[in-house]
């Protein structure tokens, strides 16, 4: 059956789609030295012609969250275009766990040859060194090389839920404190701290539960496992939900019904850039062979409607530009989890 918006109206269902490094100086690195790092690597590249021939084999993409959730479909949408950009086969290859850490571990521990990149959010680099203490990696051992997307993210229920409107579940949270559970795709990730923030606001709390991404999430919806989720936009479509409101300051153009939390006055406070990033000692030549095929792929007509029928909006930024975004948010999302309570640093 097909999803729902509050006021019943049915959705098209989309297309299916080594040792860790301790550390803490992931606190340490500033917004304003990631900047400078990727900033620096695009600094007087030789032109890539004159490199050593890339890519030549096939080139593995990690996506950090489960198959099948909103990341996972993005990606393997993504990649199907890149490939023949690149003239590769390129294999997807899902390492969830731990809010997408675990993901990001193996980039940064990984050979820096350009041969296996990380699709992701990017909130293992922005959110997770404020929430979970010591991370198997250093945030400056990424780099990033485009964003490609940012990610809306919806509160849905399942169809039969008596829960009718984020009025009705936030009135429901208050009168029983901590008894609505509801699940999201892991510590740190934008669901997660979006939910927080939605708690925070309406003063009430929720029985939070992690997994790991919207895949593992959605069946326990369904089941009546948990009250809520807060999901992927384009995890949603096709399944038999009801969504009760968009985080974000404004309503989706594929989903007009869904109000923005922003109308029951919720400030939006998480932004979820999805993009391409490598080891930070890549080539930069390879780096910038990866930077223009993100650039063409994401322009792609078939790669463009694949996204508006996940009801997603392509949001291209190059590496410098994508950089900047993230070194603001490192500071953001530091000061919000600070006031949300929910600040980690393994110390």
């Amino acid at each position: 059956m097909p999803v729902t918006t509050p006021t019943g109206r049915a959705l098209p269902v989309a297309p299916a789609a080594p040792a860790a490094r301790p550390q803490n100086r992931a606190l340490t690195v500033t917004g304003a030295a990631m900047a400078a790092l990727a900033a620096q690597a695009f600094v007087g590249i030789p032109s890539a012609a004159a490199q050593t021939p890339y890519p030549t084999r096939s080139v593995e993409v990690i996506v950090p969250y489960s198959a099948g959730g909103s990341v996972d479909i993005m990606a393997r949408a993504f990649t199907k275009e890149m490939a023949e950009i690149l003239g590769q086969q390129i294999v997807v290859n899902n390492r969830d766990g731990a809010g997408g850490t675990i993901g990001v571990a193996a980039i940064a521990n990984g050979r820096p040859d350009g041969y296996t990149v990380l699709f992701s959010p990017s909130s293992p680099l922005t959110q997770a060194p404020f929430l979970m203490g010591k991370l198997p990696y250093q945030v400056d051992q990424i780099v990033p090389i485009c964003q490609i997307f940012e990610n809306p993210f919806v509160i849905a229920v399942r169809k039969e839920s008596p829960i009718t409107n984020l009025k009705d579940l936030l009135t429901r949270a208050a009168a029983k404190p901590g008894a609505l559970s509801y699940g999201h795709a892991g510590p740190g990730s934008v669901p997660h701290l979006a939910t927080a923030n939605l708690a925070k606001a309406s003063k009430v709390s929720f029985n939070e539960i992690a997994f790991r991404g919207d895949a593992q999430v959605i069946p326990q919806i369904l089941g009546g496992h948990v009250d809520f989720g807060a999901l992927g936009v384009s995890s949603v479509a096709g399944k038999d939900l009801r969504l009760l409101a968009v985080y974000g300051t404004g309503r989706l153009p594929g989903l007009p019904d869904v109000p923005a939390i922003t109308e029951s006055g919720i400030p939006h406070a998480v932004i979820a850039r999805n993009g391409l990033y490598v080891h930070h000692s890549t080539p930069a030549a390879v780096r910038t062979t990866l930077e223009r095929a993100c650039q063409t792929a994401s322009a792609k007509p078939e790669f463009k409607t694949a996204a508006s029928q996940l009801f997603q909006q392509i949001s291209y930024l190059n590496a410098t530009d994508f950089a900047s975004k993230l070194a603001s948010d490192l500071e953001t999302n530091k000061a919000l989890i600070q006031s949300l309570g929910l600040l980690n640093t393994g110390n």
